[in-house]
């Protein structure tokens, strides 16, 4: 548990603030990468476990990387209409898009050891926008095979865990931070 005092200039912009903040700092280190802290205000060690509060610090990314598909892989920060229901109206069909792949993405790893969030968005919209132009072009008896082949395709395009890489880095060495302090790279080489 730490105990900290608000700066006088954060207390002139919220006044409500306590004069003592209490937080609790845990510190973690996932294999092969430098120690790190987390700082929370759920100071409950049993109703919020070390172990859960780590992980769903890092889960989180996934909903950054949602954020990112949302952006670049649906245009979404590119609205056309001109009304504030014409905007509305774009936002849910983006959604609904978004929806419709992950629910894709979801019936392709059914029956596998994988799980949705490990294939890849961007090839799975690719692999789907191609499947329907071949749907929109053939006889249905054939939609069921090429339906088969989207999900297979889908499948394939799996997101690399934690990969490896052959080059450097700008901060892949220690870097000096003043005062004696050096902070270790985020990946460890030896590790």
């Amino acid at each position: 548990m730490v105990e900290f005092q608000p700066t006088s200039a954060t207390r002139r912009k919220d006044p409500h603030l306590p004069k003592v903040i209490r937080a609790r700092l845990l510190r973690y280190q996932w294999p092969g990468f430098r120690p790190s802290w987390l700082l929370t205000s759920l100071l409950d060690p049993q109703a919020h476990p070390y172990a859960e509060l780590v992980d769903l610090y890092h889960r989180r990314w996934q909903i950054e990387t949602t954020y990112r598909e949302w952006k670049h892989g649906l245009d979404i920060q590119n609205l056309r209409s001109h009304t504030p229901a014409g905007v509305t109206k774009e936002i849910y069909a983006h959604l609904l898009l978004s929806n419709l792949v992950r629910w894709v993405m979801t019936e392709a790893v059914v029956h596998t050891e994988l799980h949705p969030i490990d294939v890849s968005y961007l090839p799975a919209l690719t692999h789907i926008k191609n499947a329907l132009l071949q749907m929109s072009r053939i006889a249905s008896p054939r939609l069921s095979a090429i339906y088969d082949q989207l999900l297979a395709d889908v499948r394939r395009a799996r997101i690399r865990k934690r990969p490896g890489r052959s080059y450097p880095r700008r901060f892949d060495q220690p870097r000096n931070r003043g005062n004696g302090h050096v902070q270790q790279p985020a990946r460890l080489h030896n590790a």
